[in-house]
């Protein structure tokens, strides 16, 4: 080939990949895409448990008597709040909360505290040593009273339906709600006062109770 036409291929060739690297520079670049923010885990995402549960408690001493009825709302994964009503000495209502250490397994530690109100009995007759020398007979009167009920114990929840076994104590802070009448006129024995104070509020609990879930 001749030089006068070796020159201006060699010219070309060069001016090739500059050419194309000016026309990759002007082309826009479109923006990355903004990342999409990961959602919020909710209590049902984390917890073993339903969102929403129904109760049914049997025992002595608890918030909500010794047959009860509650719902409970979980607002975190580990918390939930409860409110119920149920019979007992009297009857009862009240509301209170729950926390679970371990909600992702079937088996958890939990710790709670409740707020109960019990309601008023009237004209209770009461017989101790009955026919013999000793025979005390009392008539009482319980006051409606409040109760900080302080608890804890295991949950165990296989499915849609779990078990919860609770012990606790109840701590009275309205005062004393029971008023005696004696059949001698005199203040109750320590033995009637201690009977009587085992059914009032307050106390200790032993507790078994089922949790029903709702929905998914």
């Amino acid at each position: 080939m001749k030089a006068s036409t070796l020159l201006p291929a060699l010219l070309l060739a060069a001016s090739l990949p500059a050419a194309a690297q000016t026309e990759l520079n002007t082309q826009p670049v479109a923006p990355a895409a903004n990342p999409r923010p990961l959602p919020l885990a909710r209590p049902l995402d984390l917890s073993n448990y339903r969102v929403s549960s129904l109760g049914i408690d049997l025992g002595w001493g608890g918030p909500y008597g010794g047959l009860g009825f509650s719902y409970a709302h979980l607002i975190t994964p580990n918390i939930d709040l409860n409110a119920g009503l149920g019979i007992g000495i009297g009857g009862k209502i009240g509301f209170g909360a729950r926390y679970f250490v371990s909600p992702g397994r079937r088996v958890s530690p939990y710790l709670g505290a409740n707020i109960s109100r019990s309601g008023r009995i009237d004209d209770v007759n009461i017989t101790l040593d009955e026919g013999t020398p000793t025979e005390e007979k009392a008539n009482y009167t319980m006051a409606p009273s409040g109760v900080l009920h302080l608890r804890g114990g295991l949950r165990w929840q296989p499915g849609r339906v779990g078990l919860l076994g609770t012990v606790g104590y109840g701590i009275r802070f309205a005062g004393d709600p029971v008023l005696y009448a004696t059949n001698t006129g005199l203040p109750p024995s320590a033995r009637m006062r201690n009977l009587v104070d085992a059914l009032s509020p307050g106390g200790l609990e032993i507790s078994l109770g089922m949790s029903i879930g709702l929905g998914r």
